[in-house]
């Protein structure tokens, strides 16, 4: 089975404060650039790895960064998975994940790598 995963690791385009808290207007750049990269030609399923990161998005900021997706929406076309740390909460890691269902995404956040890509391997059963 082929599998076309691109791994963005947060040091590499996620920005956060010099504390290491996610900052909602880098993030939004970020988002910008790999909808840039990720064209629709050349589409592929992303694991996003936030695990070295501290929580500080609120659900608001949650909810722009999913409507900033939507900006792009060509480019966000397929799965995306993304890697929390035990720092993490996971009621707002479902947050994201219902926002982005309600508008067409594939989105899933996992604490465990393999689960993660093993989710982005699997088949869609539509």
């Amino acid at each position: 089975m082929k599998a076309e995963i691109k791994f963005v690791k947060t040091k590499d385009f996620i920005k956060t404060t010099a504390s290491g808290q996610l900052s909602l207007e880098q993030s939004k750049k970020v988002l910008k650039e790999i909808a840039r990269l990720n064209t629709p030609d050349d589409l592929h399923d992303m694991l996003v790895d936030i695990r070295d990161t501290l929580p500080g998005l609120s659900l608001s900021d949650i909810y722009e960064l999913v409507t900033e997706v939507g900006n792009h929406r060509q480019a966000f076309r397929k799965k995306i998975a993304i890697l929390l740390g035990a720092q993490h909460d996971i009621d707002k890691a479902r947050f994201l994940e219902m926002c982005a269902s309600n508008r067409g995404y594939n989105v899933n956040a996992f604490d465990d790598f393999e689960e993660a890509v093993n989710w982005l391997m699997c088949e869609d059963e539509n």
